[in-house]
C-alpha cells in the first residue's frame, strides 16, 4: 500500500499542472497580501465622504425653500457647514474631529433649528450657543475629557430619570422592560466613558475606540436579549461582539486589526478556501480518469495488487493532497505576509467568545487556525470523495471536475433553502451538514442541526459514496481501455 501511494505521490509532483497551480497560488496569496497591505484606509473614505457632503451641503442651502424644504434638514446642512470650517485643521483621525462631527455637530443642528422656528426661545438658543462656544474651548485646548465628562454627566442625569420611572407607581409592564432596557444601556455606557476616562482612552480612530463603538452597536440587542428577547432571534454574534470587544477593552489587545498578518491567518479560509477547493477537486477528479484516459490503467492493473488496494492508494494520495495544499499555501500566505504585512501581528492571540461556556477562549493564531482546519476538512473531504468517485465511475477527467463544481453551486442553493423557507428534509442533505465550522466555540448550525446529526449525515453519505465507487471499479471492463 506505501509503495503504492508513494507512487501515486511521485506522478503528482511531476505534473505539469500541479507546478502551474502552484505558482497561480502563489500570485494569488501576494496580490491578497498586497491589498491588505494597501488597502484604502478610513482616512480616505472620510476624506472622500467630506467633499461629496460638503457639496451637497452647500446646494441644498442655497436652494432651500422654506415652503417645501424641511427645517431639520436644512439646520443640519447648515451646522455640517460650521463643522467643516471647524476641521480644516485638524486630520481626519484626530480626535478633534471626531468630536466635532458627532458633539459640536448635533449641538449646531439645535442651535440652527431654534433659530431658525417660530416662536422661538431666546434664552434656550442662548444657552446652547454658550455650549457650542465651551466646546469649541475644549477643542483649542486640547481637552478631551470635557467632552468626556459632559458625556458622563449626561448618562449619570439619564440613570437618574429611568430609577425614578422604575419606582413609580402603576407602571405598566412593556413601560418597565423599555425602561429597564433603557436603564441597562446608559449604565453600561457609563462604563465605558469611565473607562475612557481611567485609561486615558482619548477619541480617536484606533482599535480601543473601535471596540468602544462595537460594544455601543452592540447594547440595544444585548438589552433586548436580557430583558425582552425576540422569539427565535439568534443573539449570538451580539452576544460575541459584546464580549469580545470588552476582552480587547480590559485587556489592550488589538483582535479587531484584519489588516495583520494574524488576520489574513485568521480569515485563511474565507480567502484560500477557493483555491484550496480547486486543487484538491482537479485531483481527485483525474487520479483514476487519467489511467483510463492514457491506458495506463492495464498496467497497473497487472501488479500484484488487488483492485481495492490500487483504488484505495489512489484515494488515500487525493485526501494526503489536501493537507499538501492546505500547507503550501500557509507557508505561502506566512512568507509573503511577513514581507508584505509584519510578523509582529503574530504575538497577538484570538480571542473568541465561547457561547457554551460563557468566558472567552484565547487562543494563539496557529492553534486557532489549526482548530478551523479540523473543523473544515470534512467537507474538503466529502467534496475529494465526489470528485474521485465521478472520477472513477466516468472515467472522464472534465465531467468528474465539472459535476463536482456543479455540485459546490447546488450546495448554495440548498442551503439558500434549507434557509429561507425552513424545509425539513433538506435537513438530511449533506450540504446542510458539512460545514462544522459552525459548531465551534459553542455556536450553532444555522439550520438547526446538532453536531451528533451532522457528523452521521456526513459518515452516511461518505460510505455510500466510497461504496458505488469501488464497487464499480472491481467490475469494471478494462479489456476494451
Amino acid at each position: 500500500m506505501l509503495s503504492l501511494i508513494k507512487n501515486e505521490l511521485f506522478k503528482l509532483f511531476h505534473k505539469k499542472s500541479t507546478f502551474v497551480f502552484l505558482i497561480i497560488a502563489l500570485l494569488y496569496v501576494i496580490l491578497t497580501n498586497v491589498i491588505y497591505r494597501y488597502y484604502y484606509s478610513d482616512v480616505f473614505v472620510s476624506s472622500a465622504n467630506y467633499y461629496e457632503d460638503k457639496n451637497y451641503a452647500l446646494e441644498y442651502i442655497n436652494n432651500y425653500d422654506p415652503a417645501v424644504d424641511n427645517l431639520s434638514d436644512y439646520s443640519y446642512y447648515l451646522a455640517l457647514l460650521d463643522c467643516y470650517g471647524w476641521v480644516d485643521d485638524y486630520d481626519f483621525d484626530s480626535w478633534q474631529y471626531k468630536v466635532i462631527m458627532e458633539k459640536y455637530l448635533y449641538l449646531a443642528q439645535n442651535y440652527y433649528y431654534e433659530s431658525h422656528v417660530e416662536n422661538s426661545n431666546a434664552e434656550n438658543i442662548s444657552a446652547i450657543k454658550n455650549e457650542m462656544f465651551k466646546m469649541l474651548q475644549a477643542i483649542e485646548k486640547s481637552d478631551w475629557q470635557y467632552f468626556a465628562n459632559l458625556e458622563k454627566e449626561e448618562l449619570e442625569e439619564s440613570i437618574s430619570n429611568y430609577e425614578i420611572l422604575l419606582a413609580g407607581e402603576n407602571i405598566n409592564q412593556s413601560d418597565k422592560v423599555e425602561y429597564q432596557m433603557q436603564l441597562y444601556i446608559a449604565n453600561e455606557q457609563l462604563k465605558l466613558v469611565n473607562a475612557r476616562l481611567e485609561d486615558d482612552i482619548v477619541y480617536a480612530n484606533d482599535y480601543l475606540n473601535t471596540a468602544i463603538d462595537n460594544i455601543n452597536n452592540s447594547l440595544y440587542s444585548m438589552a433586548e436579549y436580557l430583558y425582552n428577547p425576540e422569539p427565535g432571534y439568534n443573539y449570538d454574534e451580539t452576544l460575541k461582539q459584546y464580549n469580545e470587544n470588552q476582552y480587547i477593552l480590559a485587556n489592550k489587545v488589538d483582535n479587531n486589526d484584519e489588516q495583520t498578518l494574524r488576520g489574513v491567518l485568521v480569515n485563511f479560509f474565507n480567502e484560500y478556501s477557493f483555491l484550496i477547493l480547486i486543487f484538491i477537486i482537479m485531483i481527485a477528479g483525474g487520479i483514476v480518469s487519467d489511467e483510463f484516459n492514457k491506458g495506463t490503467i492495464k498496467s497497473l492493473l497487472t501488479t500484484p495488487y488487488k483492485r481495492t488496494t490500487i483504488l484505495l492508494s489512489k484515494y488515500i494520495t487525493a485526501l494526503l493532497m489536501i493537507i499538501f495544499i492546505v500547507l503550501a499555501i500557509l507557508l505561502m500566505q506566512f512568507v509573503i505576509g511577513g514581507i508584505f504585512l509584519g510578523f509582529s501581528s503574530l504575538s497577538v492571540p484570538v480571542a473568541t467568545y465561547n457561547l457554551t461556556t460563557g468566558n472567552i477562549d484565547v487562543l494563539n493564531v496557529f492553534s486557532y487556525f489549526l482548530v478551523h482546519f479540523i473543523a473544515y476538512l470534512p467537507q474538503l473531504i466529502l467534496l475529494v470523495t465526489l470528485a474521485f468517485a465521478c472520477s472513477t465511475i466516468l472515467n472522464n477527467t472534465a465531467f468528474a471536475i465539472a459535476l463536482t463544481f456543479c455540485g459546490m453551486i447546488g450546495a448554495e442553493i440548498i442551503n439558500s433553502l434549507a434557509l429561507v423557507y425552513d424545509i425539513k428534509f433538506l435537513n438530511y442533505f449533506v450540504t446542510t451538514n458539512w460545514d462544522f465550522t459552525t459548531h465551534l466555540f459553542g455556536g450553532t448550525s444555522p439550520f438547526g442541526l446538532s453536531l451528533t446529526h451532522s457528523i452521521i449525515i456526513c459518515l452516511i453519505y461518505l460510505i455510500i459514496m466510497l461504496a458505488i465507487t469501488f464497487i464499480v471499479f472491481n467490475k469494471k471492463d478494462i479489456k476494451n481501455v
